[in-house]
């Protein structure tokens, strides 16, 4: 008897995370139906499998419950909700459009994978925690937040409601989930905005890289192609269902030193600069000291382990950035 086609729904397809998930997918033989809110022919994050007769696309928005009722008429064995709003600067901007698309959007996902009996893949964010000063941290540990009106944590405040609606659905046997939480993830296609990718950009350009209030801050760089392998084995094995998993590099790197390295291996003479953010975002803006991973749940329950330390990941993005162009285009 032939062995039916895995088929899974990928919401925020077109994001940095979720193109290399669905381009994995598609090369492990799944049928992939990808939901984002930008037009096809607009994503570059897609030009690598808009043409794949097993990716089927839909543009939508998951704020808006019909456009993900739309989706959910494939019947389909995993749900992988990446759709976010990430970005310091857009927490800081809008944060209200980070709550509402965060927790009113997932509950759009979640009602329908409910309905369906669908398991689901929730993306979370090594930010739940806060700045608990005790790292590293397991997946119990505690989360430690400023105040409500300092905006930068509505982003954690948001991915925490979701992770708290999954868990009450689980425990009354409406739901099977499991959930990952992210350390800073890096590698090909992402948007020149954060460390690794923003540093490398500009370094490339010949540009001067930043370095926020002196670099001292710790953090795990994680390389895209071990993130994925963490997602697929989160979202299919029996194990995982009910949990949730750091996924992350276990050794950390001060900032500063990360920027460095990217000057270093792009063989490029460049001055970093240095960067106040309490001018930059003002007075009230918080930022987390040390983020520290221990992804010991992950090794145990699915057999995952980041391998791909910084410098061999930083050599990987300079190559692929080398062989695309169109990325260093502003």
């Amino acid at each position: 008897m032939k062995k039916s086609t895995k088929k899974v729904i990928i919401f925020g397809v077109g994001g940095f995370i979720g193109s290399h998930l669905a381009e994995k997918l598609l090369n492990q033989g799944y049928v992939v139906y990808g939901f984002d809110i930008i037009k096809l022919n607009k994503s570059k994050n897609l030009e690598f499998i808009a043409n794949n007769k097993n990716f089927k696309y839909t543009k939508g928005n998951i704020n808006n419950k019909s456009d993900v009722r739309k989706v959910f008429k494939h019947k389909v064995d995993v749900v992988y909700h990446l759709a976010s709003i990430v970005g310091v600067r857009k927490y800081i901007d809008n944060p209200l459009s980070v709550i509402e698309t965060i927790v009113l959007g997932s509950k759009n996902v979640i009602d329908m994978c409910v309905k369906n009996k669908t398991r689901i893949l929730f993306s979370s964010t090594s930010e739940i925690y806060g700045d608990n000063p005790l790292t590293p941290w397991a997946e119990t540990s505690n989360r430690v937040l400023g105040d409500p009106s300092i905006d930068r944590w509505s982003y954690s405040t948001s991915k925490s409601l979701v992770e708290h609606m999954l868990f009450a659905l689980f425990k009354s046997k409406k739901i099977n989930f499991s959930t990952v939480r992210f350390f800073n993830v890096y590698g090909p296609r992402q948007n020149p905005i954060y460390v690794v990718s923003q540093s490398v950009y500009r370094v490339l350009r010949n540009e001067r890289p930043d370095i926020y209030d002196g670099g001292n801050m710790t953090r795990c760089f994680t390389y895209i192609d071990d993130v994925i392998d963490g997602i697929i084995l989160a979202a299919n094995k029996k194990s995982a269902i009910g949990h949730v998993f750091n996924l992350g590099y276990q050794s950390p790197s001060k900032m500063k030193d990360i920027v460095k390295l990217c000057i270093k291996l792009s063989n490029k003479k460049i001055k970093p600069k240095s960067i106040n953010t309490k001018k930059l975002y003002g007075s009230k803006y918080q930022d987390i000291i040390n983020r520290i991973p221990n992804s010991n749940k992950a090794k145990k329950l699915l057999g995952w382990k980041a391998k791909t330390n910084p410098t061999e990941g930083i050599k990987k993005l300079i190559h692929w950035i080398s062989l695309n162009d169109w990325y260093l285009e502003k």
